[in-house]
């Protein structure tokens, strides 16, 4: 306690405030069970007022709580009373129970140091963790960039349209990948869970300025809150890009206008998200190419976020995530 209010008040302030509440509570406690029985030991509540103000403030503050119980019982307790010359029994028992009470306030206060130095050993480790997290996360933020990089050289380069559009959707998957370890990975945040809804708005955001959904198509986005696992929000979002590019490269062809929606809803089970658009929709057949990579990663996320993935009825293209508790 000492440690903690440094900012406050001196140490040894501390420590006498602590020592006199011990000696007030153990005299006001007394006096609680007097109202029921006079068959009190003198020394019954020493022992704990000693223990209570080691513990809370250290040695100091339990010799004098030792100090001030034993003249207090001394004078009001022991017969004869004010300080009258001792009986052979009672001078044995001060003095045993301040013995004992010394050995408690040495037991203690290791108790204390032990604690302590256990609580420092901690802190070094969680700050280590925490710069080697940091430094963690510096170099797979530099990954991402250098294989952005090299995917983008490599797409200004690619003579044949169809490699220059590969090239093109794997930049940006890497891109979403980034963005999502950027929002969802922090070494200073140790909560397992989040928002779903904000980490969503938030991509939503980075989808419409990526792929310059402005005027014709609108991405509009409609979220409540759910808390979800930061490793199933990452796969969820990776869905989520998917699902909004593929709409915003194939949905509204000739500058065609249209809305993509992103809807987060609670229900019975857990969560709904549900991306949609009301653009051309899929073929009459309703036949998509297994071999795709869209499709196949589309799948592949929604397993890893513990989704049920299915496809809705029109118009345009709607899917529907149902996320279970």
């Amino acid at each position: 306690m000492p440690d903690r209010l440094a900012d406050v008040a001196p140490r040894w302030v501390v420590e006498v405030a602590c020592a006199g509440v011990c000696v007030a509570g153990a005299a006001v406690l007394r006096l609680i069970v007097e109202l029921f029985t006079s068959q009190i030991a003198p020394f019954v509540f020493v022992g704990p007022a000693v223990l209570a103000a080691t513990l809370l403030a250290g040695w100091r503050s339990g010799l004098g709580v030792l100090a001030v119980a034993l003249v207090g019982v001394w004078y009001m307790l022991l017969p004869p009373e004010r300080f009258g010359p001792l009986s052979v029994d009672d001078g044995a028992a001060l003095v045993l129970n301040a013995f004992s009470a010394l050995l408690m306030i040495g037991l203690a206060q290791v108790f204390r140091g032990a604690a302590s130095a256990a609580g420092h050993e901690r802190a070094t480790k969680l700050e280590v963790r925490d710069l080697l997290l940091r430094e963690l996360n510096h170099r797979v933020k530099n990954n991402f960039q250098m294989v952005a990089s090299l995917l983008e050289m490599q797409r200004r380069r690619a003579a044949d349209p169809g490699t220059e559009t590969a090239l093109g959707d794997a930049l940006r998957r890497v891109h979403a990948m980034g963005q999502a370890h950027a929002y969802l990975y922090s070494p200073s945040d140790t909560v397992g869970s989040i928002d779903l809804a904000a980490y969503l708005r938030e991509l939503c955001a980075n989808l419409a300025d990526s792929l310059l959904l402005t005027g014709a198509v609108r991405l509009t986005c409609d979220l409540e809150p759910g808390d979800l696992s930061r490793d199933r929000a990452v796969a969820l979002g990776l869905v989520v890009n998917e699902l909004v590019t593929n709409a915003a490269k194939y949905a509204f062809p000739d500058d065609r206008t249209g809305e993509i929606l992103v809807r987060l809803k609670r229900i019975e089970v857990g969560l709904e998200l549900i991306v949609a658009d009301d653009g051309v929709g899929m073929p009459p057949d309703n036949k998509i190419k297994s071999t795709g990579l869209g499709r196949r990663l589309v799948e592949s996320f929604a397993r890893q976020g513990g989704a049920i993935l299915t496809r809705g009825e029109g118009p345009g293209t709607r899917y529907v995530l149902v996320l279970p508790d």
